[in-house]
């Protein structure tokens, strides 16, 4: 059983394998939209790990105890799973095929996201995006796998386990993969929607745009531009320009993101231009037309080149 799969595998594109994210980014990078190239460890790799660990049969047991009604119960619970995985190590086999797939993305120590990736995050009727841990700027092989396993942890927090319950999701029924991929620098990012979520409008598309990483869009730490892009024409019909505080960059220390002030030049300034929303508009029309279905895309510009870096299933609608 493969524990790395590639962006350029055919199990890639599956969403057992790599989970919601992974099979996105995949599927996009073998279409050749501009997807920055990565792995993905594996959601059997992981099962079949926390099987042969004898983590399973423990988290299983120690999820039975839980007090549903009980808040504090469930997070006391879950930071007894957690640390249990984060605490296990890895076979040596398991980190040498790791080094080799880090080796293929580019530098001697290439700057890369690790991100949770969940085999039931993105279905149409139920979203689990943003329940698991994203990691910005990891440096080196012994910094990405002690992340893969915080990543495999998160699986378990307080949050994502009651979501399951309340869902209806038996714990044997999800796993989860983890993405690590080439970390764009980028100076401007954001989100946009191939239909407008808010007036459910098919005929437009809404971008947010805002300074540096798109953390601080995703997260909601930054308020971002917003833009209302005609389909037919690519132009903006509405544009709203946010006085912008906060940025989120890359930490000094080289590791890791970090929230500094916006320089007082940009503060008011629009974070894009008419050719860059005609470009998103595009995009997100060959995205949509792609997925066959209305699109949430998460999209960044480095050097004046757009990258993809996730598109899911608007649920809202």
């Amino acid at each position: 059983m493969a524990k790395c799969i590639r962006f350029d595998d055919p199990e890639g594109v599956m969403i057992e394998y790599t989970g919601g994210k992974g099979a996105s980014l995949s599927k996009m990078h073998q279409s050749k939209l501009p997807v920055p190239n990565g792995f993905v460890i594996s959601a059997p790799f992981f099962n079949k790990y926390l099987e042969k660990t004898g983590l399973m049969e423990k988290i299983i047991a120690k999820i039975d105890t839980i007090d549903f009604d009980n808040f504090s119960a469930i997070e006391d619970i879950s930071a007894e799973i957690r640390k249990m995985i984060v605490d296990e190590p890895f076979p040596k086999d398991i980190e040498e095929e790791i080094a080799c797939c880090y080796a293929e993305l580019g530098e001697e120590i290439q700057a890369v996201a690790v991100r949770s990736s969940g085999t039931a995050e993105d279905l149409d009727d139920a979203s689990f995006a943003g329940q698991q841990e994203t990691f910005l700027y990891v440096l080196g092989q012994e910094d990405v796998l002690e992340k893969i396993r915080e990543c495999w942890a998160s699986l378990y927090n307080g949050r994502a386990i009651f979501y399951r319950r309340e869902k209806g999701f038996s714990e044997k029924q999800v796993s989860i993969a983890v993405v690590v991929q080439k970390m764009v620098n980028s100076e401007k990012s954001g989100v946009m929607f191939t239909v407008n979520p808010i007036t459910k409008d098919h005929s437009a598309v809404l971008v947010e745009g805002a300074w540096g990483l798109g953390e601080g869009v995703v997260s909601g730490i930054v308020t971002p531009d917003n833009y209302v892009i005609d389909k037919n024409t690519d132009k903006a019909i509405e544009t709203y320009v946010s006085e912008k505080e906060t940025m989120v960059v890359r930490d000094p220390s080289m590791r890791g993101s970090v929230e500094q002030d916006v320089p007082d030049d940009l503060k008011e300034a629009r974070v894009l231009s008419d050719d860059e929303l005609a470009e998103l508009s595009i995009m997100a029309k060959r995205i949509e037309a792609f997925f066959g279905k209305p699109q949430d895309i998460e999209w960044a510009i480095e050097k004046q080149q757009l990258y993809l870096l996730q598109s899911r299933p608007i649920t809202t609608l």
